[in-house]
């Protein structure tokens, strides 16, 4: 699997993107976020949530609701998001360290 990539996971097909480092593939679980489209979020912080267009699709990135996930539930790789590495981690940053 790799950093930055979007997922489905689960039997319900929900999208959540991969934040682990590719160092750590020997480990069973990811680190994702889950990706709602933007309709069905009602506040957002910018910097915390970005959106993301996948398939002409606009996402937000919970990254308030960061989760492990095992890696049997994760589907294949449905976007590379790896163009806005700076972004999404920017919104984790700002989880962690408030800037």
């Amino acid at each position: 699997m790799t950093r930055f990539h979007v997922h489905r996971i689960g039997n319900d097909g929900s999208l959540a993107l991969d934040l682990q480092s590719n160092l750590l593939d020997a480990l069973t679980t990811r680190v994702v976020v889950p990706l709602v489209p933007i309709g069905e979020v009602e506040n957002l912080i910018p910097r915390l949530n970005p959106r993301l267009t996948i398939d002409g699709e606009t996402f937000a990135m919970l990254t308030q609701f960061i989760t492990t996930v095992p890696i049997s539930v994760v589907g294949p790789a449905i976007a590379d998001l790896s163009s806005r590495a700076d972004e999404i981690t920017g919104a984790t940053d700002f989880l962690f360290q408030g800037f």
